[in-house]
Parts: C-alpha cells; structure tokens; sequence
C-alpha cells in the first residue's frame, strides 16, 4: 500500500503535498526497447496503374481527379497522371434476319490512369475498396501493375512524321523508328 509520508519522504517533499503531486515529480519513465524499434518492414507494390474507362467524358475526369486526391490525401504516392486518347467505334445493328441496319452509334471510349508508387500492401486494399465505392456508373476500374505497354499507349502517332520517315527509307535514306 501507498502511503503518503513514505511517497513524500522519498521524493524529498514535504508531507503537506498531495500524493498525485509527489507521484509526478518522483515517476520514472522507461520504456521498453521494443518501442523504438521500426516495427515488421511492410512490404510495397513498385508502380500500379489505377486505369478508369467510360463514355462520358465529363464524369470520368471528375473520378479521374477524385481517385487522385483520394490517393494523396492517404498519403499514398501519385507518380504520374494522363489520359489516353480518344477511341472512337461506330455501331451498327441489324433488323433480325436481314442486312437492313436498324441503328447506328458513334461511341467514344475515354480512358485515365493514376499511377501510383510504393504503394504498401496493407494500404492497397482498404484504397481499392475506397476507390469501388466511389466507382460512378458506366465507369469501368482497373488496377495493374505497370507494364512499358501502358506508357506507349497514352502518346498520339503523328502519321505525318511516320509517312515523311516512310518516304525517306524508300530513298535510300536512314530512318528512326
């Protein structure tokens, strides 16, 4: 048991103090050494692509836009951001057993891509759930890793730079690729 005249007279204090004002001046502080230690290394994904696909192009970019400040505001690293260019489908579909065409569709497919950087294991699944949440209709969600593939994808041919290396290889000339 505690008593307050054994507290104050190890302390050095007088006895007329309270014993919560004796206990504060006399505690020791330790810590164990397990608390210092960083604790089990957790392991983190290279580069992901989150890639976002849908129809309407003003309601991608403000998912686009979202999943990027949700990212940053979890403290996850955003290494780069784009989109790809526009595809562009035409559709045509049929009266039922004949060559008529009923319909016609122009349809333009947008894409966006968040690409994300040492992201941690324990954090990737608490993000995508997060992210699925938040997944407006017509929005299509994937999460890769990052391949060379993606990079070439986002940049726009110029078919006239590939028709005057073209016409230059024909002559004899060297062309890059």
């Amino acid at each position: 048991m505690f008593s307050l005249s054994k507290v104050a007279a190890r302390c050095g204090c007088m006895a007329k103090r309270s014993l919560s004002c004796s206990v504060a001046r006399c505690a020791i502080q330790f810590e164990p050494p397990y608390l210092d230690a960083e604790g089990p290394e957790v392991p983190e994904y290279p580069l992901v692509n989150v890639q976002m696909k849908g129809y309407d192009f003003t309601v991608l970019e403000h998912y686009g836009k979202w999943v990027h400040n949700t990212a940053l505001n979890m403290d996850i690293d955003v290494e780069d951001s784009w989109a790809t260019p526009c595809q562009k489908l035409f559709i045509q579909t049929y009266k039922p057993k004949s060559a008529k065409v009923e319909a016609e569709y122009n349809l333009q497919i947008y894409e966006r891509t968040v690409q994300l950087a040492d992201l941690p294991s324990i954090m990737a699944p608490l993000f995508i759930d997060v992210i699925q949440a938040g997944l407006p209709q017509g929005v299509e969600l994937t999460v890769l890793e990052h391949m060379p593939e993606h990079t070439k994808v986002r940049y726009i041919p110029d078919l006239e730079l590939k028709d005057l290396q073209k016409q230059l290889g024909d002559l004899g000339g060297s062309s890059k690729k």
